[in-house]
């Protein structure tokens, strides 16, 4: 009899901790949604609406939300090791709800930027809220975990580029940024009445000994793991910035321009949790390696031809790519942490990765503006290529090979 309670007790906490996961996953979906009609219009919003022409101007707009996310990222993941993670997600929504009211309103560049902004420290406290819950919730299979938050985040991009597309086609460029707010708030009222505090329940296969320990004694083992995610946004900041531009002096509308840009994080989307999954099985490194190594090949293709479906290709292969090293650089990054500083560490790991936002944008703009557009897409190869080196000479494995 007592057998039996307790098998249906653990019945009962499995489909609880289920239950839990399903929820975040919800709330970050809903998340990126919001980071796909940011992401899909920001330059076109610009450069249509506000008729800003500079490309560096342009890529401000990226950057700004790469800054604001990155520092948002290094504070509240430390805050959340204090006070938990629900409370910063709760906030984060309501704070990009906020953003897109300012940028639906927006009529000059000042405002645009002070939305982006808020978009930026909104998602960046709901990302780091939900990434560091998702290894509460799944302890022992963190590639898994990972990839599934991946999964939502990008798959949730991708549904909110397409539909920023329709909207801004049907209604204008306005359109999806007041929609953005709405989501938002909806996120935020999810977030408030369904989603618990994940703190307690890590297992005991996650804790460790409390001890204090510094955060820089792990500076020298995460180096590589940052630069290669400091990388991976330039390469983003590309896509989200200047790829959009690079497609509409090719002659292509709203429609053709979404299209490709959303074949590149639906493949970068579904991908996640395999790669994360597999990486739990075979190690981390070596899907990290092939993923840089492809990414440089598939950045320079994308200057090579202007057919629609051809270009859809190698979007689609570039998103494949960049799910080979993404979920597994973040999946290092919790394997290295002690339980009582995951939050900070990951949020570290956030914060340089997301500098890329900050620095890639006003770089490439640079380089587009002085050299040409071309150009940019070349310069990104080359910062892949030194990251695939990187990690190849200096990370090490963190996952013992399965047999």
């Amino acid at each position: 009899m007592g057998a039996l309670a307790g098998g249906v007790g653990r019945s009962t906490e499995k489909d609880r901790v289920y239950l839990i996961a399903v929820g975040l996953l919800f709330i970050e979906l809903l998340a990126g949604v919001v980071w796909g009609i940011q992401r899909g219009l920001s330059s076109l919003f610009a450069k249509e609406v506000l008729m800003i022409a500079s490309f560096t101007q342009i890529g401000m707009v990226t950057s700004v939300f790469g800054l604001t996310k990155a520092v948002t990222n290094l504070f509240m993941g430390a805050l959340s090791d204090r006070v938990g993670r629900k409370p910063v997600i709760v906030v984060g929504a309501i704070v990009s709800a906020l953003g897109g009211m300012v940028i639906a309103s927006a009529d000059q560049f000042t405002g645009m930027l002070l939305g982006t902004a808020l978009i930026g420290l909104g998602g960046g406290s709901t990302f780091v809220g939900i990434m560091v819950a998702m290894t509460e919730v799944i302890p022992s299979r963190i590639g898994l975990a990972m990839g599934l938050f991946q999964l939502a985040a990008y798959g949730g991009s991708t549904l909110g580029t397409s539909l920023a597309g329709y909207l801004a086609v049907s209604y204008g460029l306005r359109q999806p940024f007041t929609v953005l707010m709405a989501i938002s708030a909806v996120g935020a009222v999810a977030s408030f009445f369904f989603i618990p505090k994940t703190n307690a329940l890590v297992h005991e296969e996650r804790t460790r000994p409390k001890m204090r320990v510094k955060i820089t004694s792990y500076a020298r083992q995460l180096a590589p793991m940052y630069f290669a995610g400091f990388s991976s946004k330039i390469m983003d900041s590309l896509v989200v910035s200047f790829l959009p531009l690079y497609l509409t002096g090719l002659g292509m509308g709203i429609d053709r321009v979404v299209t490709v840009m959303s074949a590149f994080t639906f493949s970068w989307a579904l991908l996640q949790p395999v790669t994360g999954h597999t990486s739990d099985r075979i190690g981390r490194k070596r899907i990290i390696v092939v993923g840089l190594a492809g990414s440089v090949i598939s950045i320079v293709t994308f200057t090579m031809t202007g057919s629609f479906i051809l270009l859809i290709v190698c979007s689609l292969f570039l998103g494949v790519e960049a799910a080979l090293f993404y979920t597994p650089l973040v999946a290092m990054v919790s394997d290295i942490a002690p339980s009582e500083l995951e939050g900070t560490l990951i949020g570290s790991y956030r914060f340089f990765r997301d500098l890329g936002y900050f620095v890639g944008p006003l770089l490439l703009g640079t380089i587009a503006d002085n050299l040409g557009l071309v150009n940019a897409f070349y310069a990104t190869s080359l910062i892949l290529l030194v990251a695939m080196v990187v990690i190849q000479l200096l990370a090490k494995e963190t996952v013992e090979r399965a047999d």
